[in-house]
């Protein structure tokens, strides 16, 4: 059973800035350098020699790492010391970008990109830091601050990662974020106080072991829908024995007193629906962060098609990051005129029409723009508010775990949305044609609207008020 942990002195305000500001550095490094490796690709490809199922391991492998160690670092997070927890996490991550950046062959790359993926972890750790560190009424601004940055990132990775490419070798990729995460690692052991568990309990590591098999299966069934189709013989396979792992790892959790993800909270109403709508925003935002870059890089004889460069792409996508890093900080004042279920109305409305503008953005280049502002508005707005409702209503040792299970659900739900998005479009093309035709683009973004509706529903059916959830870690059977 878990045992409770002394509670920490107040901490001094400088130390709390300082504690913010060092996980917000780590968090923006970390994100940048993942977004500057996709217009690198096929240089990267080319200086390791891989084949292109072996180099889009690259990617699968740090997705999968990413959705695997959120929850475990999440649970670490709760009935550990955080600042360990978090000096542990930028060591890794800083050990696999050395790796990627020195990397002469595929195996060692795909081993330094699985490494990086644990710092996809880094989101819901500063959650749990945050409700440590900072005052109170500065809790809901500080998460806004960690999703604003989060979305900055990627504008920004898109921005400089053509510059750097056209005067640099594209290992300075790694050594840029690099040398910025490792400054932060040398400042946090300085500068972050220690942040001790409410209660101390063990790790469920058979928990651990089912979770990350169930969601290996369940990845690879996605990123192979597109190549073999969602009928094959393997993804079908991969989908039946992800669900049958999941449904036994949802026994386990329910019968264990200290489970990885304390699935009764899933069980309430309002963290239930927080964890889907962050599915559903995942799903439904894949339009800007997969088509419209495809938009303004395919050629203008296609008719939509922009011929821009990677780096007219990310100006394309600045908009997401400025309006996303200027919203999210200000979520929780807006929560309090409003309410928590007012601003997941307002941000999933806004997804449904980051959607439906793109399908008149043929001959409007200005309406993309409009677009990713929206989508800077969607996230600011929405994932800030899962972050918040899940502070406000998930007892204090789950709350960095069921962050975990958040982001997780939206990770699974951008790469289910990109890869659907990718059978449209390539069932679009004409016969003998390599490029897709408008219509599978309008039907890609029809898709995504229409899932953004369902969002608006989920977030309508939350509570006026957020309850306090009341901690439930004993096996099914058993009372309170």
């Amino acid at each position: 059973m878990s045992s409770p942990s002394p509670r920490t002195a107040p901490i001094p305000p400088r130390i709390a800035a300082l504690t913010l500001c060092v996980v917000t550095a780590a968090l923006f490094a970390y994100s940048t350098l993942e977004t500057m490796l996709s217009p690198a690709l096929p240089e990267i490809q080319a200086a390791v020699g891989a084949s292109t199922p072996a180099i889009a391991w690259m990617f699968t492998g740090l997705l999968l790492a990413g959705a695997v160690s959120t929850p475990l670092v999440g649970r670490l997070a709760d009935v550990r010391d955080k600042r360990t927890v978090l000096l542990g996490v930028l060591a890794v991550v800083t050990v696999g970008t050395l790796l990627a950046a020195v990397a002469s062959n595929v195996a060692l790359l795909t081993v330094g990109q699985v490494l990086q993926g644990v710092g996809l972890s880094l989101v819901a750790l500063a959650v749990g830091i945050i409700r440590d560190t900072q005052p109170a009424k500065r809790v809901a601004s500080g998460n806004g601050l960690i999703v604003g940055t989060a979305a900055s990132s990627t504008a920004v990775g898109l921005v400089v990662a053509g510059p750097i490419l056209e005067v640099l070798p594209y290992q300075w990729l790694y050594w840029i974020p690099l040398a910025v995460i490792v400054a932060a690692l040398v400042v946090a052991v300085a500068v972050v106080p220690s942040c001790p568990p409410a209660h101390r309990g063990r790790v469920d590591l058979p928990g651990a072991v089912l979770l990350a098999a169930g969601l290996a299966a369940l990845l690879i069934a996605i990123s192979r829908s597109s190549r073999d189709g969602w009928g094959s013989p393997l993804v079908l396979t991969l989908f039946a024995a992800g669900a049958v792992i999941l449904a036994v790892f949802a026994v386990v959790e329910l019968r264990t007193t200290d489970p990885l993800v304390d699935l009764r909270l899933l069980g309430t109403r309002t963290v239930l629906l927080a964890c889907v709508v962050s599915f559903v925003v995942g799903f439904g935002t894949f339009v800007v962060f997969v088509l419209v870059p495809m938009m303004v890089q395919l050629p203008p004889e296609t008719g939509y098609g922009l011929g821009g460069s990677a780096l007219a792409t990310g100006l394309y996508l600045v908009p997401l990051g400025i309006v996303g890093t200027a919203v999210a900080p200000l979520t929780g004042r807006l929560e309090r005129l409003i309410g928590a279920r007012g601003v997941m109305l307002t941000g999933t409305t806004v997804m449904v029409a980051a959607s439906a503008v793109l399908l008149a953005a043929p001959g409007r280049p200005w309406l993309i723009v409009v677009s990713t502002a929206l989508t800077g508005l969607t996230v600011g707005l929405a994932l800030t508010g899962v972050m918040n409702i899940v502070v406000a209503t998930v007892p204090e040792d789950r709350t960095a775990s069921v962050s975990g299970l958040a982001f997780v659900a939206k990770s699974v739900g951008g790469a289910l949305g990109a890869q659907l998005g990718a059978v449209l479009l390539a069932g679009s093309a004409a016969p003998g044609a390599e490029l897709p035709s408008w219509s599978g683009f309008r039907s890609a973004f029809l898709l995504a609207a229409i899932v953004s509706v369902a969002a608006v529903l989920l977030s309508a059916a939350l509570p006026a008020r957020l309850p306090r959830v009341q901690n439930s870690l004993a096996p099914i059977g058993e009372t309170v």
